[in-house]
């Protein structure tokens, strides 16, 4: 197998892709838009043999102290891809492969984060596999009789009532509400007491327009020309995902969230998008923020994150630096545990 690791700029990258069933997190130029925020570098590791190609989206970021690297996925679902025939192993032996090309450029461990959707068969036999929760999707294939009927009781009932208020959804093709996006999806972080992670600068806001163009869209939820909630939306070969939102504290009793999932809906199987991603829970757990999003489909899959150990004995190094009472062995917790605190 030939291995190597690609920059974002790399045209075999690009090339790779445009023969690849894939999502926005995929796309090199949204990788380097989360490598820039968390201060590492975008790559992309591509392994081939004779019949298939696998490519592996990754930021490669310094080990605090400065022994070495490690590599962790960018956010949301970029899982390895191949385009080659459907062989669950090749992924596995081409990730196998791949090590020590990561293993010469210094890095010690990498996280992965699989795709629900693309991953659905995940690699088994390289690393360690974690389960982590479902995540929900809408066959937008579907009539829209049958979608409404698969719609929770109260969803339906309060989405009802929000237009019966007056309040309406529609998508900002002009992105004249974009500044109070960003002002309501961090009052929503605040409300939540979401992990430092979720706290999203401007630069990556700005920037996510710029990476992804014409397949981000914002939807807002409005009524008398005032925003209730506002919304993020790509859409990327037939996939519409739902990937950041916001709502005012003054609307939160209305759920003006239900109204905007509910037209995105119908906005995205009208544009003949074939599956409309909703995700899962915070950190793929099966919180209050999965039950919402259970309420608009019967549709689970299962979201798996994957933990190489890539240089071992530095890797124990570097865990027992941190904290010799934890065991290098386990691999199901915070990882890597020498980034933990």
């Amino acid at each position: 197998m030939k291995t190597r690791l690609l920059g974002a700029d790399a045209p075999e990258w690009v090339s790779f892709l445009a023969e690849t069933l894939h999502d926005f997190y995929h796309l090199p130029q949204y990788v380097a838009l989360c490598a820039a925020q968390e201060r590492g570098e975008a790559l992309a590791l591509q392994v081939t043999d004779a019949r298939s190609s696998l490519l592996l989206p990754l930021i490669v970021r310094s080990i605090p102290g400065g022994d070495g690297f490690d590599a962790t996925s960018p956010y949301g679902y970029p899982g390895p891809l191949s385009n080659g025939p459907r062989d669950p192993t090749f992924i596995r032996r081409a990730m196998a492969a791949g090590m020590p090309v990561l293993r010469d450029a210094g890095v010690v461990s990498a996280f992965v984060r699989l795709h629900p959707l693309l991953n659905a068969i995940p690699p088994l036999g390289i690393g360690t596999l974690v389960r982590h929760g479902e995540t929900v999707s809408v066959d937008l294939t579907l009539p829209n009789e049958t979608l409404w009927a698969q719609t929770r009781m109260n969803h339906r009932r309060d989405i009802r009532e929000t237009l019966r208020l007056g309040y309406m959804a529609r998508m900002d093709g002009a992105w004249d509400h974009y500044e109070t996006f960003k002002r309501l999806y961090q009052i929503t972080m605040h409300r939540r007491a979401a992990a430092r992670y979720y706290f999203f600068e401007d630069a990556y806001f700005d920037g996510l327009r710029d990476a992804l163009g014409e397949s981000l869209h914002l939807c807002v939820v409005e009524k008398d020309g005032v925003i209730a909630a506002a919304g993020l939306f790509v859409e990327t070969n037939g996939i519409v995902q739902y990937h950041l939102s916001g709502t005012g504290d003054a609307f939160r009793m209305i759920q003006p969230t239900k109204l905007m999932m509910h037209f995105v809906r119908g906005w995205a199987k009208d544009r003949g998008s074939r599956v409309f991603h909703l995700g899962g829970g915070v950190g793929g757990a099966n919180d209050s923020l999965l039950q919402f999003k259970v309420g608009f489909s019967p549709l689970r899959h299962t979201f798996y994150t994957l933990r190489m150990v890539i240089d071992e004995p530095r890797y124990r190094r570097l865990v027992a630096a941190r904290d010799p009472s934890l065991d290098p062995e386990e691999l199901g917790g915070y990882f890597p545990p020498y980034r933990s605190g």
